[in-house]
């Protein structure tokens, strides 16, 4: 029986079942479904259903749709610059926001009208291609009654993972063709992000005559992220500007984050393939949206600094605990800094570590209190090996165990909290340790050099009760192979019990195998640059463990030996047969069956750290000309904005 161990294994591993019962708005769940219509294109696109997209609102002036928004919070609106032509008190007096809209002939049961308190433009908003941090926030007068179909969107994190190719959607009463009409009812597409690079050169070639006049003098940066087919057909359109292009983020179904502000393009719907062959007012684009990412710190200090003014308080940071750099040896981060207080909503808090060559960075939990949620998707604490390798989430009540950075010159943490239900935070003290150590029991061990790797007391027996995780990181160019010297763990059906699993992510998402028994397998090989190793142990019998060598092999060393690797794959197949058939079973997917649903559910994602563990499932506004025209007005030829 899994007790004590089974446990353990919550803290490292997400549980995929029912989600626990929520109470309060959070943000990037609708609580509606559209049945979305996928060979359907707001240019040619599909109705949505009442609710599915919660956080959208509508930008009105004279009870006209021009515009879209998203909202942050009950009380902030995101949105695009180009929206406002003016942010004088008497053109923004003019101005309504509509929430919970959906059918504009009708009054919509949760729809709520509100006026526009102030309008705080990004200071380094450029109107012209690529109309670079055209991002805007609207502060209401008053606050937003939430319901089922009215919900905030997320904010993507700095970190979050989302790939070129990704789907994604947007919505709005913008025209269903390019010239044509507004609807009446709410409408939504979906949408393929584009790869950074491609976006780049597609945009050099919507105009380049005007690119060409403009070599001479600086450019503007590049804020902005595109998506849609590019033979066309699928496409945001004038009214569309300021919604939110939103994506999925997480893993196990995630939530919506906010990725970009619907900005403008060339045409809606066109081709864009083969620009550089037509004349450039027959040209098209994909649609550009502001990419939310960058300019993440930009909306975090907004939202400080107005509720610091609202408190009365003279911060005006994105965390409101000393962040930044962090070069001492040791050291001590508390978020907040009163035992007792809670951390604020909408924070975002970054320490970078440096230690010397030859240290270590270690990380030790005193307190640890955040939201708990089964992804974290929410309130989370980021431990990375620079910013770009996570080694772990943590999320939760339940103290974590120590995180050694070994041999890690450089580490990042990263806190970031949502909207409501702050909790009384952490403390974490931080040093720089010498030597190549490994901590035992309960500790998460960051491994970036070719070394061996053992189970705690080998080749003593291994403690009951045990979970401990090496997170292997190899060079750019290379995979992970590990070889086994020694294997002897407790034999069960399925792998059940004590245990090494395998994973090619630190996502969890590609497990390579789980191994148990008595026989030495195969070298195991990941997918790509990580590998990570989870050993556990549950309540009874103990053996000798494992002993077993990481190696890092470039690409190209192992394209000349490919014979060689299916080899090692096809043995591990093997192994694992023969396992079975002596009832030793070693399996690439453990059989997760009824009978033990808490394992089942623990055993999909390896990346999150869930707190909790008894909780197991834990001018008027149309400031640009209509940009589907073919005027030679370079701002007014592209934007989303107006009717």
């Amino acid at each position: 029986m899994r007790t004590i161990a089974t446990l353990l294994s919550l803290w490292f591993l997400v549980n995929t079942g029912i989600k626990a019962a929520q109470t309060g708005s959070k943000c990037g769940n609708p609580q509606v479904w559209s049945p979305m219509v996928h060979s359907m294109r707001i240019v040619g696109g599909a109705e949505a259903t009442y609710g599915s997209h919660p956080w959208l609102v509508s930008l009105q002036n004279k009870d006209s749709h021009f515009c879209g928004g998203a909202i942050l919070n009950d009380r902030w609106i995101m949105t695009a610059a180009h929206c406002f032509a003016s942010l004088s008190k008497e053109f923004l007096s003019g101005l309504r926001v509509v929430v919970g809209e959906f059918d504009q002939r009708t009054e919509d049961e949760e729809e709520q009208v509100f006026l526009i308190k102030s309008v705080l433009v990004h200071e380094r908003y450029h109107h012209a291609l690529p109309m670079s941090y055209d991002i805007a926030l609207m502060e209401l007068e008053q606050h937003i009654r939430l319901g089922p179909r009215v919900q905030p969107i997320c904010l993507p994190l700095p970190n979050d993972s989302i790939q070129p190719e990704t789907r994604c959607s947007v919505a709005g009463w913008g025209r269903m063709k390019e010239k044509g009409r507004l609807p009446a009812v709410l409408r939504e597409v979906q949408l393929d992000l584009l790869d950074p690079a491609k976006c780049k050169y597609v945009l050099q070639t919507v105009k380049s005559s005007i690119l060409n006049q403009r070599q001479a003098r600086p450019q503007p940066a590049m804020t902005v992220l595109c998506a849609g087919p590019e033979k066309g057909g699928k496409d945001a359109c004038q009214g569309d500007s300021g919604g939110p292009l939103v994506c999925l983020a997480g893993s196990g179904g995630g939530h919506w984050v906010a990725l970009g502000v619907t900005s403008w393009g060339k045409g809606c719907g066109r081709s864009w393939g083969n620009n550089s062959s037509r004349a450039p007012s027959r040209r098209g684009s994909p649609g550009v949206f502001t990419d939310v990412r960058l300019l993440l710190p930009w909306i975090k200090r907004k939202l400080r600094e107005a509720y610091e003014q609202q408190q009365a308080t003279t911060l005006s940071k994105l965390c409101s605990v000393r962040d930044g750099p962090v070069t001492a040896s040791k050291g001590v981060f508390r978020n907040p800094t009163l035992p007792g207080d809670h951390y604020d909503n909408n924070q975002l808090c970054v320490w970078s570590i440096s230690v010397p060559p030859g240290y270590s960075i270690l990380l030790e939990f005193d307190y640890f209190d955040l939201e708990n949620d089964f992804q974290c998707r929410y309130d989370r604490l980021t431990v990375s090996v620079g910013t770009h390798r996570p080694v772990g989430i943590f999320c939760g009540s339940v103290l974590p165990g120590p995180v050694l950075l070994n041999n890690s010159q450089y580490a990042t943490l990263l806190f970031s909290s949502d909207i409501n239900r702050a909790r009384s935070g952490f403390v974490i003290r931080h040093r720089a340790v010498q030597g190549h150590s490994n901590l035992g029991c309960g500790t998460v061990v960051l491994l970036e050099d070719q070394t061996a790797v053992h189970s705690p007391n080998y080749p003593q027996f291994y403690n009951n009760d045990c979970v401990l995780r090496w997170v292997v990181y190899a060079p750019q160019g290379h995979v992970v192979k590990l070889d086994f010297a020694d294997f002897y763990l407790e034999e069960s059906d399925g792998c059940l019990y004590d245990s090494l699993t395998i994973l090619g992510d630190v996502e969890g998402t590609e497990e390579i195998v789980v191994l148990c028994g008595g026989s030495i397998p195969p070298s195991v090989l990941s997918y790509h640059s990580v590998m990570v190793l989870q050993f556990s142990s549950d309540s009874s019998i103990t053996c000798r463990g494992f002993s077993a060598t990481l190696t890092f092999i470039s690409h190209t060393e192992l394209h000349d030996q490919d014979t060689g690797v299916e080899s090692q794959r096809e043995g591990l197949r093997d192994h694992q047969d023969v396992l079975a058939a002596n009832q030793q079973h070693v399996t690439s997917y453990v059989n997760l069956d009824a009978e033990d649903p808490v394992v089942q559910r623990s055993s999909s994602r390896a990346l999150y750290y869930q707190g909790d563990v008894d909780h197991k499932i834990s001018k008027d506004p149309r400031l640009h000309m209509d940009k589907g025209s073919d005027d030679e007005d370079y701002s007014g030829e592209y934007s989303r904005s107006g009717k």
